[in-house]
């Protein structure tokens, strides 16, 4: 009868055991794939590698336009505010709570007051080219959907719209685009 114990005793010590390390694993897998960035097929290879760069890595970039600003008077808010600032502002609110792999964690709240605030700012906007009004059109139609409910493709769109538009419109110091915008700068 001792020897039933034991292997018993054996038997619960190997399951025990087992079932520890497969915790461990378990949860180390869980911890790892956390730390991802996501990456979908519409991201482009050198967006993403700009996303990963450390900070010692953005302190060498050039702060040099790499497209010229557009003239002030092409985008004017109703309030009279230049829409350099309207853009670069938005742009700057999405690096801030979308860009490096934060979409799926970001405050639905705060993502849905912002887009409210985008579409407020948008009415009664002067524009006086053709492609922004159409970037502003498709930026509009997506802060709605934000607006109306936790859509996460909506936000990456307003993301990329406003990257975009940063680069073309503002002359921003960066040249790799995700290339959704009808504006490219002008000729």
């Amino acid at each position: 009868m001792q020897w039933k114990k034991m292997i018993y005793w054996l038997i619960g010590i190997i399951v025990g055991v087992g079932g520890l390390t497969a915790s461990v694993v378990f949860a180390t897998l869980i911890f790892l794939e956390k730390d991802k960035s996501l990456k979908t097929d519409n991201d482009k290879s050198a967006v993403s590698a700009a996303a990963t760069k450390s900070v010692s890595d953005s302190e060498e970039m050039s702060t040099e336009a790499v497209n010229e600003p557009v003239d002030k008077s092409v985008v004017t808010l109703a309030d009279g505010s230049s829409g350099h600032d309207f853009i670069s502002k938005w742009h700057d609110f999405y690096n801030d709570t979308l860009g490096w792999g934060r979409l799926e964690t970001t405050d639905y709240a705060e993502q849905q007051e912002a887009a409210e605030s985008i579409l407020s700012q948008a009415e009664n906007i002067v524009i006086d080219d053709s492609n922004i009004t159409s970037d502003l059109e498709h930026i509009k139609e997506a802060a709605k959907l934000v607006a109306a409910a936790d859509n996460r493709d909506a936000m990456r769109s307003l993301h990329r719209y406003f990257h975009d538009l940063d680069i073309y419109f503002n002359g921003y110091d960066y040249n790799q685009t995700f290339g959704v915008t009808e504006f490219k700068g002008e000729d």
